[in-house]
């Protein structure tokens, strides 16, 4: 019973750390992005509040957070306010599905033993003891998670009782169905290779990484999570620059921060994460001396996200919006093709012994 007990605060204060972890993640990529991207298109980023303007995101959400809160006035108004808060609490779940809990917990467990504690709090991860009792469930949660953002996108884009809300809502429904057959195709790929188990996935990655052993997979899994992250040039769903705002149009003050700030951020971290996860080892790196082996995880995880998060900016920087049209067929005819060859190749490297 004490042991069950240990065990089961242990697990809460693993989802704390992941949140405070996705926390500093989405403070140093919403920042990242704003300096990076203002310096590719030759513009100062953020640069008053704090010192190179570090403060700027905070001062922002608080400013929204003191906006008055409005609603449209044909509106169900329960609808209206609890749609974003179930969207907010079904979009934190990947927290626990994939291993951000394992990598704030590595990284603690690591401070702990510089100051001279000795701890294994790694195994007390909620990802890892879900991985091990239930092998596969943070892929098959996550794809899950996709999956069901679509309808609820649908069902908040009608609950704003506007019609350029809901056209927003079937460009998104659009979109996000035909990248998510090739989505679910790379993630199968990647499964032949290191088996369904995230966990097993890093593991088998100490010898090589997935992005040299199968390019084309490493090519389809990135197009299909920028398209299911809405990143650009796969952001039509809420492309303000040239269209009316998109699915969240009548939303201002908090509501806006939580559903464009933390919601498609979120979905971006986790992009990145899994781009890390299944195809660059995840926190595999080589050991950083006089650096306990727990911290370096967490070190070389965060480095590896943020890198690819990087990559993230610079395609949006450089690569032009396509038309709707474009966008569509790109998904079902050349990237279907492209996960289908990516898939037949996993299958060829498996059977001929190259990965084991």
């Amino acid at each position: 019973m004490l042991n069950a007990v240990i065990i089961l605060a242990a697990a809460l204060g693993s989802v704390i750390l992941a949140f405070a972890y996705a926390g500093l993640l989405d403070f140093i990529t919403i920042y990242l992005e704003r300096k990076v991207w203002g310096r590719i298109m030759q513009r100062y980023g953020p640069a008053h509040v704090g010192y190179a303007g570090l403060l700027q995101l905070i001062s922002d959400f608080l400013k929204y957070l003191s906006k008055e809160l409005f609603s449209p006035r044909r509106v169900m108004k329960v609808f209206y306010y609890a749609i974003p808060l179930v969207v907010i609490a079904i979009i934190t779940v990947p927290l626990i599905l994939l291993p951000f809990d394992y990598v704030a917990i590595s990284g603690l467990d690591g401070i702990l033993k510089l100051i001279g504690i000795k701890v294994d709090l790694t195994k007390y991860s909620i990802s890892l003891l879900m991985d091990h009792y239930a092998p596969g469930i943070g892929l098959l949660g996550y794809v899950a998670i996709v999956a069901l953002s679509m309808p609820l996108m649908y069902v908040l884009a009608w609950a704003q009782s506007n019609k350029y809300s809901a056209l927003a809502a079937f460009r998104t429904v659009l979109m996000l169905v035909t990248y998510e057959i090739p989505f679910l195709i790379a993630i199968a790929a990647a499964a032949i290779l290191g088996g369904v188990s995230i966990y097993g996935i890093v593991q088998k990655q100490a010898s090589g990484w997935f992005i040299f052993v199968n390019p084309v997979l490493a090519l389809v899994l990135f197009i299909a999570l920028l398209a299911e992250s809405e990143r650009p040039p796969f952001d039509h769903p809420e492309a303000e620059q040239e269209i009316v705002h998109g699915w969240n149009i009548e939303y201002g003050a908090g509501e806006f921060i939580l559903l464009y700030g933390l919601y498609l951020y979120s979905k971006a971290i986790y992009a990145a994460g899994l781009v890390t996860l299944l195809l660059l080892g995840g926190w595999l790196g080589p050991a950083i001396p006089g650096i306990p082996i727990s911290l370096s995880n967490a070190i070389w995880f965060t480095i590896k996200l943020v890198a690819v998060f990087l990559v993230f900016i610079w395609v949006r920087a450089s690569v032009a919006r396509p038309r709707v049209d474009q966008i569509l067929e790109f998904g079902w005819f050349k990237l279907l093709i492209l996960s289908i060859i990516a898939l037949v190749i996993s299958i060829a490297l498996r059977a001929g012994g190259v990965v084991a």
